[in-house]
């Protein structure tokens, strides 16, 4: 595809996805109904003030026009038993949000890499397999600098400072069935986790979703695949995918090693105990029974009197003593976009659109951020 014609498809489709017709649009640009017909058709050019008032009407950053990198798309990665629950229009809108916080990265001079570490694709979920991916979860902690023995406080910020973004979305059930999350990467656009905060999802759900979706960023990005193509997520008939991203997840979660300080010597385990872990790990009480028992705390038969307490007390489908700080998304992308503004490199319209808000709100928060009394260094 010629420049031209990119930048006509781009004006295009940015003009309808703010509702305008040819007609309101360039009446509002200044321009004839069928100059901007001409650029959208990739027969007239763009000129440099016309990039600059079509940027602004339609709230994307310039480079949006003209950025070949935005025809490339992200290759994306269902892991749902019904991958159409995500509808087209949704999945555009938030691999649209990924595209546009890389422009705000730029925007606020950050030069991003993916922050993803090199592995090998894993595709069989064997003893070995599940091996490395344990240790792969353990190495990623150190990496990260939080070493083997300490419950994390923050798992989003902790991915955000490598650059893997988190972004939310909300979805509801459809059918008993619920997207939890899903991820999508790309060479030019790096890596975003898309998480499902509906109120039907705990936030232990939730932080273990961020997690599995990391380890399929880390061992499956260079074999994701279109919607169509979905891995089976539960039961015996799971896709290996899953088993491995699951293990890496709970490794991750709650390692050994932490686990065997806050367990301690007890011998013997209760639903009062898998609580208060379950809580200091944020992690689901049935997946800290899952990692109790991998770890060793739990044997044959007390693993099955927890499990059938869980079950017969609903524990299963609805979390016991539940987490309710969620997720703490967004913080980043709030921080980089006053970067932006205060460098007068983003638009209002382009903060509300990156930002997910309103124009009204937009103008608070910029007013917010105007009201701050700068505070001199210390000398």
């Amino acid at each position: 595809m010629d420049i031209k014609t990119l930048m006509g498809a781009r004006a295009r489709a940015a003009r309808e996805a703010v509702g305008l017709v040819q007609t309101a649009a360039a009446d509002r640009l200044g321009i004839a109904r069928q100059t901007l017909a001409g650029m959208e058709q990739g027969k007239v050019p763009f000129d440099g003030v016309q990039l600059v008032a079509m940027a602004n009407l339609y709230g994307r950053p310039v480079t949006y026009f003209y950025d070949l990198r935005e025809s490339e798309g992200a290759s994306i990665a269902f892991r749902a038993d019904d991958p159409q629950a995500l509808a087209p229009a949704l999945k555009q809108r938030l691999l649209d949000r990924l595209a546009a916080i890389a422009d705000l990265e730029t925007a606020a001079g950050l030069d991003c890499g993916c922050g993803l570490p090199p592995t090998e694709p894993l595709s069989k979920a064997g003893p070995r397999e599940l091996d490395i991916a344990r240790a792969v979860a353990l190495e990623e902690r150190g990496r990260l600098g939080v070493g083997d023995r300490a419950p994390l406080s923050d798992p989003v910020a902790l991915l955000e400072s490598i650059d893997v973004r988190v972004i939310p979305f909300e979805l509801e059930p459809q059918d008993g069935n619920l997207l939890s999350g899903f991820s999508a990467f790309s060479e030019s656009l790096g890596a975003g986790i898309f998480v499902n905060t509906h109120h039907a999802l705990s936030i232990e759900h939730q932080t273990f979703c961020v997690l599995h979706e990391y380890a399929h960023l880390i061992f499956h990005r260079s074999v994701y695949r279109e919607l169509g193509e979905g891995y089976r997520t539960r039961g015996k008939g799971a896709s290996p995918e899953e088993k491995l991203a699951n293990t890496f997840a709970g490794t991750f979660l709650v390692p050994d090693a932490a686990l065997r300080q806050h367990v301690g010597r007890s011998e013997r385990i209760t639903p009062t105990d898998v609580i208060r872990l379950k809580r200091l790990f944020r992690v689901s009480f049935t997946g800290m029974l899952t990692r109790l028992t991998q770890a060793g705390h739990l044997d044959k038969a007390a693993g099955n009197l927890l499990w059938s307490i869980c079950k017969a007390r609903g524990w299963d489908k609805q979390e016991p003593d539940p987490i309710q700080e969620p997720l703490a998304c967004g913080r980043r992308t709030e921080a980089l976009a006053r970067v932006a503004w205060e460098r007068d490199e983003a638009s209002l319209t382009f903060l509300g659109e990156v930002l997910g808000r309103d124009r009204k709100a937009i103008r608070d928060l910029v007013s917010d951020w105007e009201k701050d009394t700068p505070v001199d260094a210390l000398h």
